[in-house]
């Protein structure tokens, strides 16, 4: 027999609910060995008042509860509210003397508006008065802060805990350089409205809790799987279809494959020209598009810095955003995010290749006038340099807000991608060719001693792991004291650790270089 409405695990688990002729529960349910909850086939409707007609009249009659109404005969001499979860009492019993006036005050509070519509379809079951029994979804209808109308959060349980992961952990790094933090704000918010969203929140959120955990990310596939399904039939449809959700789900997306940089397919990243191309265009957007693709921007350097991908964002079209237009400390930060784009761009053909001399120059001013107009609460509260010979490696540089650590972490990378490039710098025999690379590896370690230092300085600027983490990655060798190497180690070990950020093979990768290089320069005897 098929229960109309299913029982209330099947309608939990979005499956066909069965009951076998004159069986107590229905068949999912029984093959669980689980507690079946039907719902009863009759409904109640609540009566508040009746009308009495007497002589040719009609006379209302309220029903109210007096303050010192019983509402029921208790003869034992304790009443025990047990409250249930899954068919077993979870412990939270209340004992009540025997003189206890049990009144409407106490129960569980009724969608009076939609009981009378109808109204128990999702309600968990009720076997008697005194039993109040938990669903495993959450519901607004029994709580304080429920409204008049019947509208239910249809998240799990566990679906709820990973959106407060999302929202907590994950979303501030997304967030560093927007003051209105749309990620921990709309974007779960949209999430509850549009499926493709949420599900690729869920897959980020369980493949950072499973990395934290080390449990298996077998949630987090099943989550993406299940994006994926709803993704491509809306990539597949004309550009001038696409929106800002499709955006918020390919940059979560992306996210979640960084989470698994040493495997990083970059299937998110790459796209189709016609997705890369709107991201840059939502720059100007405003509101929640534009701090999308100022995301995807970051995302990008990432890929470019680490993995040696060329930066194909039309980047004139970020220079109509707002934030040219504001001198906030998210807005002062972008900028320099912005030209250190431009800088990469320019020199994505890598170390040795010729650059333009006036590209360069005007690359080269631009990052010294930023410099130069940096608003003066960007000073530090404190600096202290580093000192090799007492083990600090990295200096003290305490920033009085998060888009300043950020910002000054990318000005310390425009200018290594600057000195990678510099035209001013062609050799003209062997031995300058010798000299030019040393002290381009000394100027790229300074400032890469810098941009770690201020991770360690500012740990609540969770967001300036990365940045340290993506050059270590591409310019750790030129780290050549001991303590440099062991201070770099042990803050990527910090990273994976607090973060989730798998750093462990850029730890490996490290260490092969340098024990390599070490093994070079043995003077032979």
């Amino acid at each position: 027999m098929r229960v109309g409405k299913g029982c209330e695990r099947c309608r939990h688990r979005h499956i066909r609910c069965t009951i076998p002729p004159g069986a107590p529960a229905c068949a999912p349910c029984t093959r669980l060995g689980r507690a079946c909850h039907l719902d009863p086939r009759f409904q109640f409707k609540a009566v508040h008042h009746v009308y009495q007609k007497e002589k040719g009249t009609t006379a209302r009659f309220d029903f109210n509860w007096g303050e010192d109404q019983v509402w029921v005969d208790v003869s034992s001499k304790l009443v025990t509210f047990v409250l249930e979860a899954d068919g077993s009492s979870e412990g939270g019993e209340f004992e009540l003397s025997r003189h206890t006036s049990l009144t409407p005050p106490y129960l569980p509070h009724i969608n009076q508006s939609a009981e009378c519509a109808g109204g128990f379809e999702n309600r968990p079951t009720m076997h008697s008065p005194l039993q109040i029994s938990r669903s495993p979804r959450i519901s607004t209808s029994d709580s304080p802060f429920s409204s008049q109308s019947d509208k239910r959060s249809t998240i799990s349980y566990r679906e709820a805990s990973l959106m407060r992961c999302f929202i907590q952990k994950i979303a501030p790094w997304a967030d560093i350089c927007d003051p209105q933090s749309h990620f921990s704000t709309i974007v779960p918010q949209r999430a509850l409205q549009v499926p493709m969203i949420l599900k690729a929140l869920m897959a980020l959120a369980a493949r950072h809790d499973a990395i934290l955990t080390g449990n298996s990310d077998l949630e987090a596939s099943s989550y993406h799987g299940e994006c994926l399904e709803l993704l491509i039939p809306v990539l597949d449809q004309p550009e001038n279809a696409y929106n800002e959700n499709l955006l918020v789900t390919v940059v979560i997306l992306r996210i979640c494959e960084e989470l698994e940089n040493n495997t990083d397919e970059k299937f998110h990243l790459l796209g189709s020209n016609r997705l890369i191309n709107l991201m840059s265009r939502s720059a100007s957007s405003d509101g929640l598009a534009e701090a999308v693709s100022w995301q995807f921007l970051r995302q990008a350097i990432y890929a470019s810095v680490v993995q040696y991908q060329p930066l194909q964002l039309n980047l004139e079209n970020y220079q109509c955003s707002t934030m040219f237009q504001r001198t906030d400390d998210a807005a002062v930060a972008n900028m320099i995010i912005f030209h250190c784009a431009q800088i990469i761009q320019h020199c994505r053909d890598g170390p040795g290749a010729l650059v333009d001399i006036s590209t360069w120059r005007h690359s080269a001013k631009s990052i010294e006038d930023w410099h130069q107009s940096m608003p003066t609460t960007w000073q530090p509260l404190r600096y202290q340099a580093p000192n090799i010979a007492v083990d600090r490696p990295f200096p003290e540089i305490w920033m009085m807000s998060a888009p300043a650590v950020v910002g000054m972490q990318y000005y310390h990378a425009a200018c290594i991608f600057l000195s990678l490039s510099d035209p001013h710098s062609q050799p003209n025999n062997d031995y300058e060719l010798t000299r030019s690379r040393r002290m381009t590896e000394r100027t790229i370690a300074t400032h890469l001693v810098i941009v770690i230092g201020l991770s360690w300085s500012n740990e609540s600027v969770q967001n300036a792991y990365f940045m340290a983490c993506h050059l270590l990655h591409r310019f750790g060798y030129c780290l050549r004291h001991t303590s440099e190497q062991q201070g770099a180690l042990r803050f990527l070990g910090r990273v994976e650790k607090v973060l989730g950020w798998r750093t462990s093979w850029i730890k490996q990768e490290l260490e092969q270089q340098w024990t390599e290089l070490a093994q070079l320069d043995l003077v032979r005897h």
